[in-house]
């Protein structure tokens, strides 16, 4: 399989495709507000898709549509002038009139938006009040209440005019590096991923008529450099097109997961096609080397990509593993990795616990799922069929047993909400020999 191919069938495969069940509920939200506010039964007018979906820039499986609703000016003068939280009521009154329409689906004013979650994903809404200049007002609740600008028309026009100029391929990283940060497991803004790939590309000129699929290796070895490079101290950067500011919340750790990706990549032979292919089915994960390996179409093993409706990484979480055994004293298994033997013995039990879980505070965790993986490898356990690698609905705690010699296997925790999967965590398990192999 070659280069060109595999990049090409990748590119084309995390693209999103307009969804006939989305495009109806937004139609069915938009036929709402319009008649509360403009007393008309259109489906479509008053409304702007923002954000990744807006920008074009959204992978195949997104899970959230953000859409801005342009409401009448007078509507937002007979808020402003509520004693007390306008902008909270505002929130509360187009929430109500969502909820004529969706009555047993979860409806939650919070913030700066409206949540409408479904069974696989949510459509926030924010109501907005179009400037002169075509930026837009929109409510804040917090300490409160206060009025926010926000332009998201320049953005999705810079957005275009990159992918104009690089024949497309502004658009496939800007999706790449989302398929990069979703299996890697941590936050990264989809704004400051399409803002940081059109600065790539000011300081990269070079990279504008570098857009063939054979090439794409070698583009992305430079974005990762150009990602590794950016100051992990820097608290925002400037939007493309509207210059506003935006930040990550993930503390930069994107930073520093380049940099492993950098590392990664120096050591491989660009020459060499089979070496390039499988490097980059690391970083991407299940939905590249899917290309590369035709047999995980057929495999017993579960995969987060196919498993749930999508993922989003939106919080992060650590996987904390005890060891103990009877006789013996517990120890977390960074004791045993410290070791000279760098492993864990055979015949122990593995307590595993998901601890530091930080999400955004307008999840509600009591809705949350907990599911896990477990994946063997080596002699033994291929000699017990016993290699599993099944995704199962569990607790955010997990009992295991070392059984099986090998220095690859691994214990990987998604938490779900609604079917999506908004933080994932990945724990290597190496198990040496018995305990008397001392």
């Amino acid at each position: 399989m070659s280069i060109r191919t595999v990049f090409s069938d990748f590119c084309n495969s995390i693209k999103m495709i307009e969804d006939e069940k989305w495009q109806s509920r937004v139609a069915e939200i938009t036929k709402k507000i319009n008649k509360k506010y403009y007393n008309s039964d259109d489906d479509h007018n008053h409304r702007l898709f923002v954000g990744s979906v807006g920008r074009h820039t959204a992978t195949n499986k997104v899970s959230d549509y953000d859409v801005l609703y342009i409401l009448p000016w007078n509507v937002y003068h007979r808020f402003d002038k509520h004693l007390g939280n306008g902008q909270s009521d505002l929130l509360q009154e187009v929430k109500e009139c969502i909820k004529e329409r969706y009555p047993r689906t979860q409806v939650r004013a919070d913030g700066q938006v409206i949540d409408i979650t479904f069974n696989n994903g949510l459509i926030e809404v924010v109501p907005g009040f179009e400037n002169n200049d075509g930026s837009f007002q929109y409510a804040d609740t917090n300490d409160g209440g206060k009025w926010r600008t926000t332009n998201p028309r320049p953005e999705k026009q810079k957005c275009t005019d990159d992918n104009n100029v690089t024949s497309g391929t502004f658009r496939d990283c800007a999706r790449m590096i989302r398929v990069w940060k979703n299996h890697s497991g941590f936050v990264f803004s989809g704004l400051l991923i399409d803002t940081l790939i059109d600065r790539f590309y000011v300081d990269n000129t070079e990279f504008l008529e570098n857009n063939s699929y054979s090439n794409y290796p070698l583009v992305l070895k430079k974005i990762f450099e150009f990602l590794s490079e950016q100051n992990e101290n820097q608290q925002y950067w400037h939007a493309l097109g509207s210059n506003q500011q935006i930040s990550n919340h993930g503390s930069n750790k994107f930073i520093r997961e380049a940099r492993k990706v950098l590392d990664k990549l120096n050591e491989i032979d660009f020459d060499n096609e089979s070496e390039v292919l499988k490097c980059f089915s690391e970083i991407f994960g299940y939905q590249f080397k899917q290309y590369v390996d035709k047999s995980l179409l057929y495999s017993s093993e579960d995969f987060a990509e196919k498993f749930f409706s999508a993922i989003d990484i939106k919080g992060k979480f650590d996987i904390e593993c005890i060891v103990s055994q009877a006789g013996f004293r517990d120890h977390h298994i960074g004791y045993y990795l410290s070791s000279k033997l760098g492993a864990i013995f055979k015949n122990k039990s593995l307590l595993f616990k998901v601890i530091n879980l930080e999400l955004p505070a307008n999840i509600d965790q009591s809705n949350l799922k907990y599911y896990w993986k477990v994946r063997n490898f080596g002699v033994e356990a291929q000699r017990q069929e016993q290699l599993r690698g099944k995704i199962f609905k569990g607790r955010s705690i997990r009992r295991e047993h070392t059984k099986y010699k090998s220095m690859r296997h691994y214990v990987e925790c998604y938490v779900v909400d609604n079917d999506v999967v908004i933080a994932r965590s990945k724990l290597i398990v190496p198990i040496g020999g018995y305990e008397d192999a001392r």
